[in-house]
Parts: C-alpha cells; sequence; structure tokens
C-alpha cells in the first residue's frame, strides 16, 4: 500500500504499540463546496477539453472541501477511516476540528483498485475462472487459487499449474471479495490516543482538485438601441470522482495565487501484463472484461478504475444542468468576489451545472466601432469591428463586480432574438468599464495611405520613425456611426502625437485614438503625424 505521511508519528511511538481499534466513517453527512479559479475560463473550450481521454481535468481547479461527519472515538489508541472524501485530495492541506483527542499520526491511502492490484492483493487467495469456448459459446467454471501476481499470472486449477489465457479459451477470474486495503477511493486515516470514549461532531476541511467554474453572460439589445438585458450564468464543472449531493456551494472570483505543492496525491496503479505468459504463444482473445467482482463494489469499480473497462475519461461529460429560478448572492473575501449559489446543489462527478447569478434588465452601453491602422499597411486595410462599450456603474444599469468570460450578443429581427455575435472579457470591478468587441462591421470602409515614413534619429539597437497618414473613412449604413481609429504603433515606446486634423483622445481600454463621427452616407478623412521607436 502506497501511504502519503502528513505528519510524522510522536516520539512517544518509539515505544511498544497500544493495542488498536479501527473506527470506519464511511461518508460525510454534509459537505459544502467553494470552487476557486486562478483565471477566467473559457466555457467551450473546457467542455471540449473534457472529450479528449489525454486530458487531466481532474488534476486542474480547485475548490475547498467542508465536511461534517459523526464519529463514535473510542478510549485509548484508535485508528480513524476517512473514507469517501474527494478523488483530486490535497492531504497536506487537510485539517479535522471538533475531535478531543490526541491526533498521532495521519495518512492518506490510495492503492488503486484495478485488475493488476486485484491480482497482487489475491495470491494464495481461492477464485473462480469462468472459461468460455469461443465457437461454441460453452461456459465452464472452475474453483482456482492464483499462485502468482499481475506481471506473469499462473493459477492453479484442479492440482495442475496454468498460465492465465494460454487456454486458448477466453478466461474470466471471478473475486467473491476485495482484497483489505484497495480502494476505488482515497482514504484519510488518522491514528487517535483519547482518554475517554464519546460521539463527536467533527469538521473536515481541505483542497482539492477536479472542479472548476466558469462565468458566461447573454446580451440582448432593447428595442431603445441604448441599452440592453444582461443575464450571467455560471457553470459549475466536476471533473473527479467524487460528487456532492446537496451541498451548498459557492465560487470565488479573482486570481488566486497557488504554488506547486496544491496537487492530489497520486495513486499507484499496478500493471498487469496482458497476453499469455509465458511464451507468449496463444493469446486469450479480444481484451474484454477478464475480472469480476462479486461483491457490492464491482460496478463502480470497473467503471471508474479498470483499464480493461474504463469509460469515464471517454464519454462525454453529462448534459448541462440549468437552474435559474434564484439569483446567487454577492460577497466579500479579502480581495475576492464570493458567490454564494441561493440554494444546495448537486454537483455530481463529471457533470456541469449552469445557475443564473445576474439578471440587469437595462444596461446602458455606447455602440462604436474601431479599427487599428498601421504605417505602411497601405495594401491591407484594416476591417472595422463592432465595439459595446458598458459602464460598470449603478448609474449605468450595473455596478456590480463582474467575473470575466464570454458574452453572446442577441439582437432582435422580426420578432426573433438573433445571435450576432461573441466577445469576452477580464474581470472587471466597479467603476471599469466594460469593453466588448464583437464581428466584422458590414457597410463601413476604412483606406488608408501612408503619406511619408522616415528615420529622423538611429540609436543603438533601435531607431526613431516619423510617419504621416491620410485615413477615409466610408460609412454607406442609414443612419451615422462613431468610429475610433487606433494607430498601431501607439503601444511602442516613446510614442507621441506631432499633429492631427482631429483631436485625439484615450479610450477606455487605455489606448491613443481618434474618435470620428460620420454621417449616414458620408465619408471624412484623418490626418496625422506621429512619432515612435522601431
Amino acid at each position: 500500500m502506497r501511504r502519503l505521511l502528513i505528519a510524522a508519528a510522536l516520539a512517544a511511538l518509539a515505544g511498544p504499540a497500544w493495542a488498536q481499534v479501527e473506527v470506519v466513517s464511511p461518508r460525510a453527512e454534509r459537505t459544502a463546496v467553494v470552487i476557486y479559479r486562478d483565471r477566467p475560463v473559457d466555457t467551450a473550450e473546457l467542455l471540449e477539453r473534457s472529450n479528449q481521454p489525454w486530458e487531466r481535468l481532474d488534476q486542474e481547479g480547485l475548490a475547498l472541501i467542508v465536511e461534517t461527519r459523526t464519529i463514535d472515538l473510542p478510549a485509548g489508541e484508535a485508528v480513524i477511516r476517512l473514507r469517501g472524501v474527494a478523488t483530486g485530495i490535497v492531504p497536506q492541506t487537510a485539517t479535522l476540528d471538533g475531535l478531543p483527542a490526541q491526533v498521532i499520526e495521519r495518512n492518506t491511502d490510495f492503492d488503486l483498485l484495478s485488475p493488476g492490484s486485484l491480482l497482487q492483493r489475491s495470491v494464495g487467495e481461492r477464485v473462480r475462472v469462468v472459461r468460455t469456448n469461443p465457437a461454441t459459446g460453452e461456459q465452464v467454471e472452475k474453483a482456482a487459487v492464483i499462485r502468482s501476481g499481475p506481471m506473469g499470472t499462473v493459477l492453479e486449477i484442479d492440482g495442475r499449474l496454468e498460465a492465465l489465457n494460454c487456454s486458448g479459451l477466453t478466461d474470466r477470474i471471478l473475486f467473491d471479495r476485495v482484497p483489505e486495503g484497495l480502494s476505488d477511493q482515497p482514504v484519510l486515516s488518522i491514528r487517535t490516543r483519547a482518554e475517554t470514549a464519546g460521539r463527536h461532531t467533527v469538521t473536515l476541511a481541505y483542497l482539492a482538485t477536479g472542479l472548476q467554474w466558469s462565468a458566461d453572460y447573454v446580451a440582448r439589445l432593447n428595442p431603445d438601441g441604448q441599452s440592453l438585458a444582461l443575464t450571467g450564468w455560471i457553470t459549475l464543472a466536476n471533473f473527479g470522482g467524487t460528487g456532492f449531493t446537496d451541498a451548498p456551494v459557492q465560487v470565488v472570483a479573482g486570481n488566486l495565487n497557488r504554488d506547486e505543492d496544491t496537487v492530489p496525491v497520486e495513486a499507484a496503479e499496478v500493471a498487469r501484463a496482458r497476453n499469455c505468459w509465458p511464451m507468449d504463444t496463444t493469446t486469450g482473445g479480444p481484451e474484454e472484461q477478464d475480472f469480476v467482482v462479486t461483491g457490492s463494489r464491482v460496478r463502480g469499480y470497473m467503471a471508474a478504475a479498470s483499464p480493461v473497462m474504463q469509460v469515464s475519461e471517454e464519454t462525454d461529460m453529462d448534459e448541462i444542468v440549468v437552474t435559474g429560478s434564484r439569483v446567487v448572492r454577492l460577497g466579500e473575501l479579502g480581495d475576492y468576489k464570493i458567490y454564494t449559489l441561493p440554494e444546495p446543489t448537486d454537483v455530481n462527478a463529471r457533470q456541469t451545472k449552469q445557475v443564473q447569478f445576474l439578471d440587469q434588465p437595462d444596461v446602458r452601453f455606447t455602440r462604436i466601432y474601431t479599427a487599428t491602422v498601421a504605417v505602411d499597411e497601405d495594401d491591407e486595410p484594416p476591417v472595422p469591428r463592432l465595439l459595446l462599450t458598458l459602464k460598470n456603474e449603478e448609474a449605468g444599469g450595473l455596478g456590480l463586480p463582474l467575473p470575466g468570460g464570454g458574452v453572446s450578443l442577441r439582437e432582435t429581427q422580426a420578432g426573433l432574438a438573433l445571435f450576432t455575435g461573441e466577445a469576452r472579457f477580464e474581470d472587471r470591478g466597479v467603476g471599469l468599464a466594460v469593453e466588448l468587441q464583437f464581428g466584422e462591421a458590414m457597410d463601413l470602409t476604412v483606406e488608408q495611405e501612408t503619406i511619408d515614413d522616415e528615420r529622423i534619429a538611429r540609436m543603438e539597437g533601435y531607431e526613431r520613425r516619423r510617419a504621416s497618414l491620410a485615413v477615409t473613412v466610408r460609412n454607406d449604413k442609414p443612419r451615422p456611426v462613431e468610429i475610433e481609429i487606433l494607430p498601431a504603433e501607439g503601444t511602442y515606446r516613446g510614442f507621441r502625437i506631432v499633429r492631427s486634423s482631429v483631436r485625439g483622445v484615450i479610450t477606455d481600454g487605455g489606448h491613443p485614438a481618434w474618435r470620428l463621427r460620420i454621417p449616414a452616407g458620408g465619408s471624412q478623412v484623418l490626418t496625422y503625424t506621429i512619432e515612435y521607436e522601431d
């Protein structure tokens, strides 16, 4: 059994060991889940990755799991086994409160239940072998004793030694029980020493991987053309092997700092030789399910742990569960924002769930177009793009911390709300602008001409340049539009505007630009001269 030692035994253990009593806590009675993220998550990308069998999403993400358990603590020395903890547990982060006993040591045991480990732990044990004739389908069951382990399995049948899968028939081994110490879930073990016995309610808290959350929004333009209805949804994703039933759930927005210590324990899976041993001259036919545990734990084991029958990593996530009857509550967690779901919910293993957290019916916005112009790129004029700017202020219909995510834009045409583009933004606090850049603009063209481009100074490693451009914007729309022309060189070192025909502005995103208002069916020419270091 592989053990990850969390706390060393006290020096008092150097003497003779006391008689130990084992107490098993099979599961938590109540569980609360707090899910963190260290960056905004793209929901579509996350779900796409979940369909790839090589992705290890069960080792990504981070959550705080808080369990409430009732434990019958015996007097003297005992080993308390806490079963049912999350598969992605980070054991060194575990804390246990409410247990009035001296904690001598803690261990996380995780010997993975697999065909290899079953064989390894069952040497000398009596099993049953079912042999099926592939030609006739006839099955014969024999009693057998396992004499060697997974790297060369030998069975004793009717007093003779036979190598597994070398009979020419399809062999299937039936185990009547799971060997002690094997599990498809990690187990947290605690050695205690108590003066008196008693029943106690304890709180177990630990970090675990495999849970993530993301934010997505739907923006529907209102008929007035100057405001929109903004709905926000939180997506909860559980890629681990442990589900949480009727659990209070919170999610935390903000770039959480993490180090390499917050990683789950790796299960030690015992490999098994698949071919006939030792000569490899015959095989057992196609790779079918050839190990069955007939006890109550076999169903979960074969679905989650067997490399022969493993399906959990190759199947799609369950259908997204959507609940929007009530909106989550917003709170503070230090420098972060914490959202509390309105009611306990099931966060099942390998399931995603969506919960509404924002519903603002009248958010004011500014519709503007944007185009970036670069020196000496006259043959590739920029394509204007639609930009909606929202002021995250109460007066503008918002005034709430917005976790970054994707936005789907809908506009009404002939009574139908039609999809007209997608955008993304980072976390935005109250008072900050939210810029949403959508698709390319039609009936709006930008042409440019570089009039002059010269080097005015040469320095070590770079040169200072001066350039003059003329930009013509034509609006073929039936309404006037505003457009921001951004110089690509505005991010270069030493950038400055020497002169321009229109006064420059600073965009809400902090970039230098010129803002033009073009009448319906009209045009305007912008000329400017800039200097920059290249």
